[in-house]
């Protein structure tokens, strides 16, 4: 049975938090350099920017924003070198800001909230720019405020529709607005794309021409190119939903070397409500296009880099919903497939702001999860386990239907989300540890040794850390040998705002930066470059 997502009634855990206010709560930028009190050391190898971005904004005159994802992007800069920290952050000046700051009015459609209609506008003219929005030139939300990621020399700050912005790095200057369905044909794109050795960036996106199709993109930059060469990007895979004109959403997914790993979900895209809300200015969001629907199967659909062809094996699983995959590698003729995974299908309506309360999107629903998918089906007969890796004991077994049906591992005793590896080493190759950050709060760091199923944790009273950033030691011994970053809060308005470096062998601290004229927000994903 399908389900709307049509008010934030629906819940996991509601309730007033400490960690709720900062989540909701609008700040200033700093756009001139903040020099960080050090406590302890900050290790002298470690040179370049933390960079962050996450929502900022949640209110315009008497307008506010529902979803904590719709709050205007505010992009961070932690200049770390020798020894010492520098904190500046700046708004990303999207055409969504612009727009809404000289109305004094939310104007632009976000994920959650649903924009006041232009009493300007006829009825016709509505209509004719809710059609827009799905034509190659729309003019969808920009405000790109999800993660940031490298193309070639280039850092962009991306969201999930059909927008990207360049930015300086150094200064958080907002550089360049680019459209992506001007130079690839899709509607919209994952904020988290995947990157070959050679700088290669594959990334999937959402097709609305004719029947709507998950797109895979490829941007060959060879780690030589930068946002110019985007004109040379090309989608090389289509592939058709199992819903006809519901989409699916992605959130992410995974690659190994050889392939493209799309969890298609029982999460999709209502367009026909889309259409009417766009045009009839009454709904709450985009967020209110999303529908599930718990009585259907995942499907995990693979691709192959080379050709962009589709595999013929049909690999499903019971019904979950995820938003990360955490990492993906070929062994033995096996895809394994690692990811962050809920039961629970309000988790996509667990981020709603109401009465500056907010609901958590870590539960007991909520686990870490390894599946197998097999190359080859022909090594057994149906209704026997084809998985034969010694280290995992998820299934996979060829039905009589011809489809595979894989059957999960649990990889963690403590659920956690905002995974991350070391990614230039281990992104589609096997590995042993991931970040994250666990509890119901989201109050602490956490270490997983996938192999031996053991964690180790950071935690600090009243203190909530943001995603966790891998930075490898420049001549590292072991996969885990480098610092962990991590921005944190805290619940005490006395105390000041940090940023933490852990030593990611033992996740014991090493130093912070504090900074006592600034006060952070809870910010979504980011990366480390190297200056």
């Amino acid at each position: 049975m399908y389900r709307w997502f049509q008010s934030p009634n629906v819940i996991t855990l509601r309730r007033s938090s400490n960690i709720a206010k900062f989540m909701v709560k609008s700040v200033k930028e700093h756009p001139n350099p903040v020099e960080g009190n050090i406590k302890g050391s900050i290790p002298p190898w470690i040179s370049g920017r933390l960079l962050r971005v996450g929502p900022g904004i949640f209110e315009f005159g008497d307008t506010k924003y529902n979803h904590w994802f719709d709050g205007l992007s505010l992009l961070h800069s932690f200049t770390i070198n020798n020894g010492k920290v520098q904190y500046r952050s700046r708004y990303l000046r999207s055409e969504s800001f612009k727009k809404n700051t000289a109305a004094n009015r939310i104007v632009v459609t976000e994920f959650g909230t649903l924009s006041y209609p232009d009493p300007c506008k006829t009825l016709f003219q509505r209509i004719m720019a809710t059609f827009q929005i799905l034509s190659p030139n729309n003019e969808s939300s920009d405000n790109c405020n999800v993660n940031l990621y490298p193309i070639g020399e280039d850092i962009v700050v991306a969201t999930e529709t059909n927008f990207i912005y360049r930015i300086d790095p150094g200064t958080l200057d907002t550089m360049e607005r680019i459209n992506l369905s001007k130079y690839i044909a899709v509607h919209g794109a994952t904020a988290h794309p995947h990157h070959d050795p050679d700088g290669t960036v594959y990334n999937l996106g959402t097709s609305f021409q004719g029947r709507p199709q998950t797109c895979v993109m490829k941007l060959p930059t060879n780690g030589e190119g930068n946002c110019q060469d985007i004109d040379r990007g090309k989608v090389i895979c289509s592939i058709p939903g199992k819903r006809g004109i519901y989409p699916s959403y992605h959130h992410s997914f995974g690659m190994s070397e050889n392939y493209v790993i799309i969890t298609e979900q029982p999460v999709y895209v209502n367009i026909p409500v889309f259409i009417g809300s766009s045009m009839f200015g009454k709904g709450g969001g985009k967020m209110e296009l999303i529908m599930t629907d718990k009585d259907e199967k995942v499907y995990f659909r693979v691709v192959k880099k080379i050709s962009g062809e589709e595999l013929a094996i049909q690999y499903v699983a019971d019904c979950f919903f995820t938003f990360h995959h955490i990492n993906t590698f070929e062994d033995n003729g096996n895809i394994i497939v690692d990811l962050c995974c809920t039961t629970d299908d309000s988790f996509y309506n667990s981020i709603f702001l109401e009465d500056s309360s907010i609901t958590y999107i870590l539960n007991e629903n909520n686990s870490v999860r390894r599946y197998v998918l097999p190359l080859n089906t022909t090594t057994k007969p149906p209704g026997e386990n084809l998985v034969t890796l010694s280290y995992s004991n998820a299934t996979a077994v060829l039905q009589a239907d011809g489809c595979v049906k894989c059957t999960h591992e649990v990889l963690s005793p403590i659920a956690f989300e905002l995974p991350r590896i070391n990614y230039s080493v281990c992104n589609g190759k096997q590995y042993q540890f991931v970040y994250g950050v666990a509890g119901l709060e989201l109050d602490k760091l956490l270490k997983l040794d996938i192999r031996n199923k053991t964690v180790k944790q950071w935690m600090e009273k009243g203190c909530f850390p943001s995603e966790p950033v891998f930075v490898t030691h420049p001549s590292p011994n072991s996969e885990d040998d480098g610092v962990i970053l991590s921005t944190v809060i805290h619940s005490d308005s006395e105390q000041n705002p940090y940023l933490l470096i852990l030593d990611s062998k033992t996740m014991n601290e090493i130093g912070r930066a504090e900074f006592e004229e600034v006060k952070f927000h809870k910010d979504v994903h980011g990366m480390f470059h190297n200056c």
